[in-house]
């Protein structure tokens, strides 16, 4: 069994040279055990490039965004069905810069299975170009669908 120790001090603002990935690496960040609720995104989450995870007993949703901050609190606000449906306890995040974020959100999905990423196109896009070794292009492909009048977002 891996022993996990944390030995960085990290405050929200961003500061990525706080935080050491090689300390506290994705997986067993989630023991730190923020919870997904708007004060804890707030005071803990950074608002900076990296890559982050949601989970209740399982992994439900691993994501990449250039703040992480912004991107759970949309999450929070309900942006995503699946998500919703599976109600998220916790998050966990790690700092990357962005031009290493999409092979590592790629690694961390091939690992943890999330429920929620299996029918992203953008995912597919990223798997074929991140075994190719090539970041793929994302023009012309949206984040996540705006909803429909009257109707929910497709995933």
């Amino acid at each position: 069994m891996k022993r996990f120790t944390v030995e960085f001090d990290h405050k929200a603002g961003g500061n990525a040279d706080k935080l050491n990935p090689a300390v506290a690496p994705f997986a067993e960040n989630r023991y730190r055990k923020y919870h997904f609720q708007r004060e804890s995104i707030v005071l803990n989450a950074p608002a900076s490039s990296g890559v982050y995870g949601l989970y209740s007993a399982l992994w439900i949703f691993i994501g990449e965004a250039e703040d992480i901050r912004a991107r759970l609190l949309e999450h929070l606000a309900g942006d995503r069905p699946c998500i919703n449906r599976h109600q998220p306890s916790g998050f966990a995040f790690e700092l990357i810069p962005q031009e290493n974020r999409l092979r590592r959100w790629v690694e961390l999905i091939k690992e943890l299975e999330p429920s929620c990423n299996d029918k992203s196109p953008r995912l597919k896009a990223a798997r074929g170009a991140a075994s190719d070794g090539e970041r793929p292009s994302l023009v012309g492909q949206a984040l996540y669908v705006a909803p429909k009048l009257g109707g929910e977002p497709e995933e």
